[in-house]
């Protein structure tokens, strides 16, 4: 699906329509006397994001049907911008209640009432600590298994205090329907969480893939080969990726996104990683035979049948490049590819001996880049660079579609650079796996 201005207004207003639902079941019927303008626009701000970290389940990238509308890594970021809009909310709604009438300080006496003051300053800790936990997950070295965990938990934990804390407090919710209506509404958002931690793994785990061999590419580079066990394998488009579970079952913490490596159209299915965190070092000691369970298809990082492809990868971002590259051999697809392919040194490349021979059965052009050549290296050196990317821009360049996945540096050189080329955005596809 391409993007388009149409579907993106579109979302953006399906979100804000479901941002306001609290606050209009709030004000729907008989409401009471308006107070302050403060300690109104206080309590909206509440109403508000509790909306928003509800929503938050719902754009966490792990429904297949939002992400074609932006592409999965957009949506990745827009869920952690707005998880920062949800949590300045969340914050200042006591902040400016307090300040608009200093007698909301109550709310925070426990001589008061225990429970509430309780609840309400651990929420306000989880807040917090979710978002810290985000933004700075590597500086405070928690893995990605135990920070999934938390922030799963921490999640349900702030949605479930502010249901609690709406309905206690009932000011706008005093009737029992608006009651009802708003732990429905919430409730529901709270299911998402379930549904993709319980539900999802319990209907997969009749359908294990088994591990078929560990191939290591380069040093510290390995594909993983799986196959179905009694059941047609799962149908993808190159480009998109899976998330990878193994073990016996399915209910892990360990849950990592790896692109298809494969062709579409193998019986098999691959993944390629490089060793760069706890779990793609265990893929060397990985034996044959053991279960693996894949959940997927996502992304919509996947080139269109009219377009002909503009590749620039880094490193092992390489991997969606290599699905496409190997599905238009396999559909013998006329179609021109060029992919730019960024290393540090000439020993970092992988696939280098199959890319040679795809060139010989595909419109395939391969340009190196190498930051560190070797002596007597006669291709591209250095850095990806908007100069460098003119130079192999095609003279047709409204019919290619631009994708690059690799280092971050990287990615956020090519996107503004082909932007400033005049490549239109709807024609631009990032994809960003910042998990290890």
């Amino acid at each position: 699906m391409r993007y388009t201005y149409r579907r993106g207004l579109l979302w953006v207003g399906v979100f804000v329509l479901l941002s306001a639902v609290p606050l209009l079941i709030a004000l729907a019927g008989t409401v009471p006397k308006a107070r302050t303008f403060w300690i109104e626009f206080g309590v909206a701000l509440g109403f508000i994001a509790l909306a928003m970290f509800g929503l938050q389940m719902l754009f966490s990238g792990r429904f297949a049907w939002i992400a074609p509308t932006f592409g999965m890594d957009n949506i990745l970021h827009f869920h952690r911008e707005i998880g920062i809009v949800a949590a300045v909310f969340a914050l200042a709604h006591p902040v400016i209640l307090i300040l608009a009438e200093p007698e909301f300080l109550a709310y925070f006496d426990p001589t008061v009432n225990f429970l509430r003051t309780l609840f309400l300053s651990l929420v306000t800790v989880a807040i917090l600590l979710i978002t810290a936990s985000s933004l700075w997950r590597l500086s405070f070295k928690l893995n990605y298994e135990w920070w999934r965990l938390l922030h799963g938990g921490l999640s349900l934990f702030i949605v479930f205090v502010g249901i609690a804390h709406s309905v206690q407090v009932a000011h706008y919710l005093e009737p029992l329907w608006k009651k009802g209506a708003i732990v429905l509404v919430m409730g529901a958002s709270m299911y998402l969480v379930f549904h993709t931690r319980i539900v999802r793994p319990w209907l997969s785990r009749k359908k294990p893939y088994r591990l078929t061999e560990i191939n290591e590419e380069i040093p510290g580079r390995w594909t993983m080969t799986v196959e179905p066990q009694g059941f047609k394998r799962m149908e993808f488009t190159p480009g998109q990726f899976a998330w990878i579970t193994v073990g016996d079952t399915p209910f892990s913490l360990q849950q990592h996104p790896f692109s298809f490596a494969s062709s579409a159209r193998d019986r098999t299915i691959r993944f390629t990683t490089k060793e760069v965190g706890d779990f793609t070092e265990s893929w060397k000691h990985m034996k044959p035979g053991t279960k693996v369970f894949l959940e997927g298809p996502f992304g919509s990082f996947t080139p269109k049948a009219d377009s002909h492809l503009f590749l620039v990868m880094g490193g092992i971002g390489v991997t969606p490049a290599m699905s496409m590259l190997r599905t238009l051999r396999d559909d013998q697809d006329p179609r021109h590819a060029l992919l730019l392919y960024a290393n540090v040194t000439a020993g970092d490349v992988v696939f280098g001996e199959e890319l040679e021979e795809l060139r010989k059965t595909i419109r395939l052009d391969v340009v190196h880049i190498l930051e560190e050549p070797p002596e007597g290296w006669k291709g591209e050196t250095g850095l990806v660079t908007r100069e460098m990317l003119g130079k192999y821009l095609p003279d047709r360049k409204h019919e290619y579609t631009y994708f690059t996945c690799g280092p971050e540096p990287m990615m956020d050189i090519v996107e503004i650079s082909l932007r400033n080329l005049g490549i239109d955005w709807r024609r631009i596809y990032t994809e960003r796996f910042e998990i290890v």
